[in-house]
């Protein structure tokens, strides 16, 4: 499994770039947001309750179904996990819960692969990607701005998520550099349907709060 996903998840975040039950944070602070314009004298409907969380210098709102996990470590010489979110429970060799510490590397100096064996419907599992390398944003053709600059969500069904029986696999590379915006961050999504499009506007929404101070 370990060649399939990170060649997957390489592929991804490449493309992007180049075109043990959860426990929420103390600290987290619960808030709703519209799901976009509302009608005269209507009141707004939110898409979702979010929670303020974050970690390792990355700020976000996420949705409270979407729990903050803390991947086993991997040696600073390879890429790999700084967060996950899911809503599923995820295994406990890969990853546990905020306060907690981390779990080792393996012998080869990685985290895990999949932190999940397959995600329940409705499942989202997100995960936030250190890619080592800075690396340049080109223009998308899709722009989302992202921490004060512009990238691009790359979309593909069912992609290298179908590993854990998820319909859709979102990648989208996070700006950190100003003025010159460049990157070694990336979000990998998997998401299982249903209802695919109110999991993709909680993502959008989530990425347009994101903050990034590393």
């Amino acid at each position: 499994m370990t060649g399939i996903w990170r060649a997957g998840i390489a592929a991804a975040i490449l493309a992007s770039v180049v075109a043990c039950a959860p426990v929420p944070t103390p600290s987290a602070t619960a808030t709703s947001s519209p799901s976009g314009p509302t009608p005269p004298g209507a009141s707004p409907t939110p898409l979702a309750t979010t929670v303020a969380d974050g970690a390792d210098g990355i700020t976000f709102d996420r949705p409270a179904t979407w729990v903050r996990w803390l991947p086993n470590q991997h040696q600073p010489i390879t890429d790999g996990p700084l967060i996950y979110l899911s809503t599923d429970p995820l295994l406990p060799a890969c990853a546990v819960p905020p306060g907690s510490s981390p779990n080792p590397p393996d012998a080869k100096g990685r985290a895990c692969d999949w932190p999940v064996t397959t995600l329940k419907p409705g499942g989202v599992l997100v995960t936030w990607w250190n890619n080592r390398l800075l690396s340049p944003i080109p223009s998308p053709a899709a722009a989302i701005t992202i921490n004060g600059g512009t990238s691009g969500l790359e979309v593909d069904q069912p992609g290298a998520c179908a590993a854990i029986g998820a319909d859709e696999t979102i990648t989208v590379a996070i700006p950190i550099g100003q003025p010159t915006v460049v990157t070694n961050i990336s979000v990998f999504a998997c998401l299982r349907g249903p209802d695919l499009t109110t999991a993709e506007a909680q993502l959008r929404q989530m990425l347009i709060s994101t903050a990034v101070q590393r």
